[in-house]
């Protein structure tokens, strides 16, 4: 039989000894970022810890909790890849803010549930003032404006196709319905849309050109292709920031596109969007305004703690059309005045997300956030001057959004051969601790890839970096030659 007595002890117990676990190993971050720039990127587990942890059993009874806390930091937590060192230049990986980091722990200790207003009212408007916020940014001037947090873009992406499908489609047209984006655009979009149950050849991928963005023309002959086979085209997505280059589709050409034949335009921002806030580098997302859905992943871009990524619609009765259940059992705490976040996507049990976004930008505001989005741009330029100056490197895109692609291609050598150098170039880079730069393929060739949107990275970060590249890119042509 269940002894509460003895339970409420465990608890008591338990709190007395978080609070000390917090305090050590809090400091014990700090004190890691300090000198964060020393370490190596990854300091990987030998096969004895995987073993340890391999056996350990699931137990019927605890352990010391200051144990395990600190098996769980020198075990696990020590032995991540440490994507917010200045020299992690792979994936879409930020330094995180540390009011972020604090809103977050208030977040877990407060465990505030989410899904319903009137369980958290004024958290509850926090998030919608930063859902009206976000939009504004994006010129959604529409009172309408409405959207949730969500776990990521993967979450928000196919939370908007869902919308989409709904607000286009009958159910019996579901079948005949057809989506276009680009050969760049994240595969999130695509798994989402199988996952709401369109098939492959329902999902139309649009070349794009020397830039890496859509070709609106081709663009348009599909759906009027699409049309006269009587197809149901009812979603095109644009891009804001690929994650291959940081490129940004033609959303004006797009979004008229989309009027003239009446489909739902949604844009990944999930990378890009947070160029919004930027007075110098938001022109450079004309026509998002024309955009009925956004996804914008603050865990990205604006330093925030995974995971905390919003889908902003410009008129959120789609959302609710397409997401809003009314059971029983939720009768007593549903809101008549505002809407309940739980009618808004598919989470109904969920953590208040905004409230890191929210303390960060209250502890900074938002000129510190676009000045670190304008340094991004910068730093990427700086990358490719230093490209410049060396034999051998091409630039294979431009820089966009923090993000920049180039390879070495010494003379004589084949495009197979230079793949394998750029594979080669990548582990030793790798493997040296120094920096972390991992390849992708553009058009058949295997790059080097910059993602370079960490506000702790310095000129001298980049300029070593690079001289690291072009010492190992020498070295490794010479044995591939010798060989």
């Amino acid at each position: 039989m269940f002894d509460w007595l003895k339970y409420d002890n465990i608890v008591k117990k338990g709190y007395e000894n978080e609070e000390k676990q917090i305090s050590e190993f809090l400091k014990r971050h700090i004190e890691k970022n300090a000198q964060i720039r020393e370490l190596p990127i990854f300091n990987k587990p030998d096969q004895e810890i995987l073993n340890r942890i391999e056996a350990m059993d699931i137990p019927a009874h605890g352990r010391d909790s200051l144990e395990v806390a600190r098996e769980l930091v020198d075990d696990v937590f020590e032995h991540a890849m440490l994507i917010q060192h200045p020299r992690f230049y792979s994936f879409v990986a930020s330094a995180v803010s540390p009011y972020s980091l604090a809103g977050s722990i208030l977040t877990d200790i407060y465990n505030v549930h989410a899904g319903g207003w009137e369980l958290a009212p004024c958290a509850g408007l926090i998030e919608e003032k930063l859902v009206k916020w976000m939009g504004s940014c994006a010129g959604y001037g529409s009172d309408k404006v409405g959207g949730v947090f969500l776990s990521g873009g993967s979450m928000a992406n196919m939370s908007a196709m869902v919308a989409a499908r709904d607000s286009r489609l009958t159910p019996e047209e579901f079948s005949k319905g057809m989506v276009y984006f680009s050969d760049q655009t994240h595969s999130s979009n695509e798994k989402g849309l199988r996952i709401i149950g369109f098939r492959n050849d329902q999902i139309v991928k649009i070349p794009t050109d020397d830039r890496f963005v859509i070709r609106t023309d081709l663009l348009e002959e599909a759906i009027v292709r699409d049309l006269a086979a009587g197809k149901r085209p009812f979603a095109i997505i644009g891009n804001i920031g690929t994650t291959n280059t940081g490129s940004i589709d033609p959303l004006d050409e797009m979004g008229k596109i989309a009027k003239k034949y009446n489909l739902w335009f949604h844009i990944d921002g999930a990378f890009g969007a947070s160029i919004l806030i930027s007075p110098i580098y938001r022109n450079l997302a004309k026509g998002v305004e024309l955009s009925d859905s956004l996804s914008w992943d603050t865990h990205k871009w604006l330093m925030q703690t995974y995971s905390c990524s919003t889908l902003v619609v410009k008129d959120k009765s789609t959302l609710l059309n397409s997401f809003t259940e009314h059971p029983e059992y939720l009768a007593d705490v549903n809101s008549s005045e505002h809407n309940d976040s739980w009618d808004l996507g598919p989470e109904m049990s969920r953590p208040h997300r905004a409230i890191k976004l929210w303390y960060t930008i209250q502890a900074t505001g938002t000129n510190m956030l676009a000045e670190l989005i304008e340094y991004s741009f910068f730093n990427a330029n700086l990358v490719k001057k230093d490209l410049k100056k060396l034999p051998w490197w091409k630039i294979i895109s431009e820089p966009s959004c923090g993000t920049i692609n180039f390879r070495y291609e010494p003379e004589g050598f084949s495009d197979e051969q230079i793949n394998t150098l750029t594979d080669r170039i990548s582990k030793e880079i790798i493997e040296s601790g120094f920096a972390y730069i991992v390849t992708t393929t553009l058009r058949g060739k295997k790059t080097l890839r910059m993602c370079i949107i960490n506000a702790n990275t310095t000129e001298d970060d980049l300029h070593k970096t690079i001289a690291l590249l072009n010492e190992i890119a020498v070295r490794e042509t010479e044995k591939m030659r010798a060989s």
